[in-house]
């Protein structure tokens, strides 16, 4: 470890020097660093601003003796108070219950989820033909899509959907081809065959 590497670890140690809870060989280093470096101090000088801002405000102090003051006025609250801790439950229990119940009628409206590789069922092909599933960025329509395939059979099945997911056909003696042609476009983030 060199000089600066030491200055560094040193400075490290600052905000427990300013808290009072360094052992007294790295107070001493700490006081050593402090007596030569202008950094030091500098940071030193903000830590303390910092300390003070806190203690200072009311809102952040945390007065313990208050803390279990309110507890202990709570614990003690007569047996009458009981009847508005239960309102409260009930307001809570009908609150997650009805976030529950829009939770999953929003979700019955939104329909079956689908990842890319594993998606809904797709009309029936030949079976000398592969699918291909492509998400294509905005800019690219189904024409723009059969000329970045390249192959005069191949046609658009699927898509593209309002997310850019589409699904092509191709004769499966091409489809490694315009797989490897598809996967260099930039403009196609997910190229893959769809599994059958």
């Amino acid at each position: 470890m060199n000089a600066f590497d030491d200055r560094q670890a040193i400075r490290e140690l600052l905000p427990w020097y300013e808290n009072g809870t360094l052992p007294e060989r790295e107070r001493e280093a700490v006081r050593a660093l402090l007596a030569t470096d202008l950094e030091a101090n500098r940071q030193r000088r903000e830590l303390r601003a910092l300390r003070e801002a806190i203690v200072d405000d009311t809102t952040l102090a945390t007065d313990m003796a208050v803390n279990l003051r309110a507890l202990q006025t709570r614990l003690d609250a007569p047996v009458g108070a009981k009847p508005n801790r239960l309102r409260w439950f009930a307001c809570a229990a009908a609150l997650l219950l009805a976030l529950g119940g829009s939770t999953f009628f929003a979700g019955l409206r939104v329909g079956t989820y689908h990842t890319l590789s594993t998606p809904a069922a797709t009309p029936l092909v030949p079976a000398d033909f592969e699918l291909i599933r492509v998400d294509v960025a905005r800019n690219v329509d189904a024409t723009l899509l059969l000329s970045l395939a390249g192959d005069p059979q191949a046609r658009v099945l699927l898509g593209p959907s309002e997310h850019g997911v589409a699904t092509l056909v191709v004769p499966r003696d091409h489809a490694a081809v315009v797989m490897a042609r598809l996967n260099r476009d930039p403009r196609l983030r997910f190229v893959a065959p769809v599994p059958r």
